[in-house]
C-alpha cells in the first residue's frame, strides 16, 4: 500500500484506571474508504477522537503526510483536513441546509455554493431545496448532511461514526455508492467505524480491528481476510465458564409473542417480530452490539414502553396492554442497564432508593414508618452485602458494585417469578462481577425466570441454557450454551448468516 495520509504511533487515552487505547498504531491511505471494527467499548470512538481533537492521549504521535501534528483541539483537526461525523447529529435545526454547510470559516464552496450543493446532492441523492430548514428532513437526510458538511470544510479525511445506524437497507445502500464516488473522484480518505461485517465487506478496501483499546490487526485488505478471522480478531477467545445448569425448569412464567415496534419519528423497525419463552429455573440470554434492539426489548417487557404490537404474557396474563405496577403486582423485576438515572434516582439518599420499589411496606398509616424504611434499608445490606456509609449518604457516594447489589437486592428481595436483567455488570470489577452472577445463579435455583441481557459473552455462556441473538431489531439465530461456538455467535452479532 502507498500513499500513507495519515499514521498513529502508539497512542494511549486513559479514562480514570481505564485505558480506553492502549498503544494504537494506525494507518489510512488517501482515497481509500477504511473500516475500523470492533465491539462496544474496544476503543474505535476514541481513536477517532483523538484524531479529530475531542481527546488528547497522554502518549503517541499523529503525523499527517510525514509531518508530526499535536491535534490540541475541533478547530486544528478541521485546519488539517480531518472531519467526524458523530452518532449523534450536530446540526442546527432551526437554520436551512445552506447555512448549515456554510456555517464554518473553513468553508471552499461560499463564492459557488449553488454548483457545489447540485454536484454533491447528485452524489447524495439528496432531492431537497438548500433553503429547507434542517428540522423538516428525515433523519437519512440529516445523515448526508452531516457527512456533506464535512465535504464543504474541505475534509480531506473523513471519520464516519456507525453511519448507517440512522438509516434504512435503501439508504445504506445509497450511501455506500456515494462513499465510493467521493474517494474514487475526490480522492477523500474515508474511516467507517462499524461492528457490523457485511457493512466492512461491502464499504471498504482495507480494515483495522481494534479489541479492548487495543490494535490487534492494522492494514488488511477486506477482499482477502475471512469472516472468521474478522470474528476472532474482533472477540478473542471466550471463556466457556462452567456453572451447573441441570437445576429443575418448571412452567413458563414469559411469553413474548409476535412483538414489533416502531421508531415513531422515521417509522424504521425498532423491534421486528420477536418470540421467545422462558421457564421458572431458565435463564435465557440475548446476545447482541448495543443499539439493535435491546433496550426498547427491555422496557416494552416490564411496561415502561406501550408503543407496540403483539403480546406480552406473564404468569399466563396478558399485560399488553397494562403499565408497569400490573406487572410488578404478576412478580416481575426490572434490573436497568443504567443503573443510576434509571434504576436508581441521582442525588437522593441510599435510604430513599432502597424503598423506591416497595414503599409501601415500610408505611404506617399514610406515612413512611422511619423505624421500618431504616430497618428495610438493613436488611437488603445484609443480605446482599452491600457496603454503604450511612442511609443517608447520596446513593452516587457508593462504589459501582455496591450500588448496582442495592439495586439488584431491591428488585430481588421478593423473590419475583420474572427478572429483566439488562447489563447487570457493565463496568464492575471481578469481585463485584462475582457477587452479581451468584445473585442471579441464586434465584433461578429459586425457579425465577431470568431475561439475561448483555454484550459480555462470557458472561452469557456461564449463566444462560440458551441464548438469542438480535441484529437491528430482529432475533436471528438461537442457541444452546452446551452446544454453541463463539464463532457461530459472533457471526450471528454481525448480521451474517441471517
Amino acid at each position: 500500500m502507498n500513499n500513507k495520509i495519515l499514521e498513529t504511533k502508539n497512542i494511549t487515552k486513559s479514562f480514570g484506571t481505564l485505558k480506553a487505547l492502549d498503544n494504537v498504531s494506525f494507518n489510512l491511505y488517501e482515497g481509500k474508504i477504511h473500516g475500523l471494527l470492533g465491539e462496544n467499548g474496544a476503543g474505535k470512538s476514541s481513536l477517532m477522537n483523538v484524531l479529530s481533537g475531542l481527546y488528547h492521549p497522554e502518549k503517541g504521535s499523529i503525523y499527517i503526510k510525514n509531518q508530526k501534528y499535536k491535534i490540541s483541539n475541533p478547530d486544528f483537526a478541521s485546519k488539517l483536513g480531518i472531519g467526524m461525523v458523530h452518532q449523534e447529529f450536530r446540526l442546527v435545526e432551526s437554520f436551512s441546509i445552506k447555512d448549515n454547510l456554510t456555517l464554518s470559516r473553513s468553508n471552499i464552496y461560499i463564492d459557488n455554493f449553488k454548483t457545489a450543493y447540485k454536484k454533491y446532492s447528485e452524489i447524495f441523492a439528496l432531492n431537497v431545496r438548500e433553503d429547507e430548514a434542517v428540522s423538516n428532513l428525515s433523519v437519512g437526510e440529516k445523515q448526508k448532511i452531516e457527512i456533506m458538511k464535512l465535504i464543504f470544510n474541505n475534509s480531506n479525511i473523513m471519520l464516519l461514526d456507525e453511519p448507517t445506524a440512522v438509516l434504512t437497507p435503501q439508504e445504506t445502500l445509497q450511501l455506500k455508492n456515494s462513499l465510493v464516488t467521493l474517494a474514487k473522484e475526490d480522492m477523500k480518505t474515508i474511516v467507517l467505524i462499524t461492528h457490523k461485517l457485511k457493512e466492512i465487506r461491502e464499504f471498504t478496501e482495507i480494515v483495522s480491528v481494534l479489541r479492548n483499546g487495543k490494535m490487534v490487526s492494522n492494514d488488511l485488505l477486506t477482499q482477502e481476510v475471512s469472516n472468521n478471522q474478522l470474528i476472532n480478531l474482533m472477540m478473542g477467545k471466550v471463556k466457556k465458564s462452567q456453572i451447573n445448569k441441570n437445576n429443575e425448569i418448571g412452567d413458563i412464567k414469559l411469553e413474548v409473542k409476535s412483538v414489533t415496534s416502531k421508531d415513531p419519528v422515521n417509522n424504521i423497525k425498532k423491534l421486528d417480530d420477536i418470540n421467545f419463552q422462558i421457564r421458572s429455573g431458565e435463564i435465557l440470554g440475548l446476545a447482541g452490539v448495543s443499539g439493535n434492539g435491546q433496550v426498547e426489548l427491555a422496557n416494552l417487557i416490564a411496561g415502561i414502553e406501550k408503543n407496540f404490537e403483539g403480546k406480552i404474557i406473564i404468569n399466563n396474563n396478558d399485560v399488553s396492554n397494562k403499565g408497569v405496577k400490573s406487572r410488578k403486582k404478576l412478580n416481575l423485576s426490572y434490573i436497568p442497564e443504567n443503573r443510576l438515572g434509571v434504576g436508581l434516582a441521582p442525588g437522593v439518599s441510599v435510604l430513599d432508593n432502597s424503598i423506591v420499589k416497595d414503599y409501601f411496606q415500610t408505611k404506617l398509616g399514610p406515612h413512611l414508618s422511619k423505624n421500618r424504611t431504616v430497618k428495610y434499608l438493613e436488611n437488603l445490606i445484609n443480605q446482599f452485602s452491600i457496603k454503604a456509609p450511612n442511609p443517608k449518604a447520596e446513593i452516587s457516594t457508593l462504589s459501582g458494585g455496591n450500588m448496582q447489589k442495592l439495586l439488584m437486592g431491591r428488585e430481588l428481595i421478593g423473590n419475583p417469578d420474572v427478572i429483566i436483567a439488562s447489563q447487570p455488570t457493565r463496568g464492575l470489577d471481578v469481585n463485584a462481577v462475582e457477587a452479581i452472577h451468584n445473585l442471579l445463579i441464586t434465584q433461578r435455583n429459586k425457579g425465577s425466570a431470568i431475561f439475561l441481557i448483555s454484550e459480555d459473552l462470557d458472561e452469557l455462556f456461564k449463566l444462560s441454557h440458551k441464548l438469542l441473538v438480535i441484529y437491528e431489531g430482529k432475533v436471528i439465530k438461537s442457541f444452546s450454551t452446551s452446544e454453541s461456538d463463539i464463532e457461530s455467535i459472533g457471526l450471528a452479532m454481525a448480521g451474517i448468516g441471517e
